[in-house]
């Protein structure tokens, strides 16, 4: 079953919206959602940008820069460790990033391996905003985890040369590998007390998601995307 149908998208804004995420925007492409984006920004904003294949995959990062916007970019060439600027972009004013997956009933599922994503949605830029690809919509929480633990982590592993049994098998293990990558989880029901959490619905296939009964083309055309998108990351979490 696919989540993201056009009725589907339309009850989730209001129940996002009930949840007391703001703005809830929709948006038939990732050109109208830069466009969106820019807008959300003020220019002497520091922007933190974790790494996101969906952000990188709208081109925002490097309109950022070219309007004079400072970012702080794991991927960018630093005499920093990868580590130390990712604690960096936990600092900034605004983070802006995707999510694994989004429930209907309006609930944001992530996991990480170190968490220096998941914990800047939660606290630290005041500002967050969530660019999300309805491929990425599912039912509810269990599908969720089930979709990233045992299809997106295992290709993910896979294709950053991890190490791990998810890598090899295709699915979870529940491995103690040192280099497993499902080590964090976190559902964000409602919109965190402290934080803004503005969250825009794109309607494209964007990022890593998928589910294993969607036609093998539109499954390989997402993953060729991805690869494309990812050459070029610098290696660190």
């Amino acid at each position: 079953m696919e989540a993201g149908t056009a009725k589907n998208v339309e009850t989730l804004i209001e129940t996002l919206k009930g949840n007391r995420f703001s703005p809830v925007e929709f948006v038939g492409d990732r050109g109208a959602a830069a466009d969106l984006v820019l807008g959300m920004i003020p220019l002497e904003a520091t922007v933190g940008a974790p790494g996101s294949t969906t952000v990188r995959q709208l081109g925002i990062v490097a309109r950022l820069r070219e309007r004079g916007t400072a970012v702080v970019d794991p991927l960018v060439p630093s005499d920093l460790p990868v580590e130390e600027v990712h604690r960096q972009s936990l600092r900034a004013d605004v983070l802006l990033a995707s999510s694994n997956a989004l429930t209907l009933d309006g609930k944001l599922v992530n996991i990480d391996g170190v968490g220096n994503r998941v914990g800047g949605m939660i606290f630290g830029p005041r500002k967050v905003i969530l660019v999300i690809g309805t491929n990425k919509i599912v039912r509810d929480v269990n599908e969720a985890l089930d979709r990233i633990k045992n299809v997106i982590a295992p290709y993910h592993a896979r294709t950053k040369g991890r190490r791990t049994p998810c890598a090899t098998k295709g699915y979870c293990t529940d491995c103690r590998s040192p280099e497993r990558m499902c080590n964090v989880t976190t559902i964000i029901e409602k919109k965190p007390r402290l934080t803004d959490v503005a969250i825009v619905l794109v309607g494209e296939d964007l990022g890593l998601a998928w589910q294993p009964d969607w036609p093998e083309a539109r499954r390989e055309r997402i993953a060729a995307a991805y690869r494309e998108t990812r050459i070029g990351y610098r290696s660190g979490l």
